[in-house]
C-alpha cells in the first residue's frame, strides 16, 4: 500500500455542513490555502483543485500557485508545500 500523506496542518470545512468537498488550511489562526473537488469542469470532474490563499505577510508570490490533484491528500501536500516555501521566502 502507498504512503498516505498525513497533513501537517488542521484543516476545515470552508461550508461547514453544506456538503461541499471544499477545505482551508489553516497555521494557527491564519489560513493559507484551499483544496476542493470540481463537480463541473470539463475533464476535470472529480480532481481536486488547490491554491493558495490570501496571506497578509506575503509580498513575493512563488507560481504555480494553484494546480490539480486526483487525490485530496496530495492536493492538501501541494498547498503545504507550497505554503511553507512562502514562509521561508518571507522568513517565517
Amino acid at each position: 500500500m502507498e504512503d498516505v500523506y498525513q497533513p501537517r496542518y488542521k484543516w476545515r470545512e470552508t461550508w461547514p455542513g453544506e456538503g461541499y468537498q471544499d477545505f482551508t488550511g489553516f497555521d494557527g489562526d491564519q489560513s493559507f490555502g484551499r483544496i476542493q473537488q470540481d463537480q463541473t469542469s470539463l475533464g476535470k470532474v472529480g480532481m481536486w483543485k488547490w491554491n493558495i490563499t490570501h496571506i497578509p505577510w506575503v509580498r513575493k508570490q512563488i507560481v504555480p500557485h494553484s494546480g490539480w490533484e486526483a487525490m485530496s491528500r496530495e492536493a492538501c501536500r501541494r498547498v503545504e508545500e507550497h505554503y511553507e516555501k512562502l514562509k521561508g521566502l518571507h522568513g517565517r
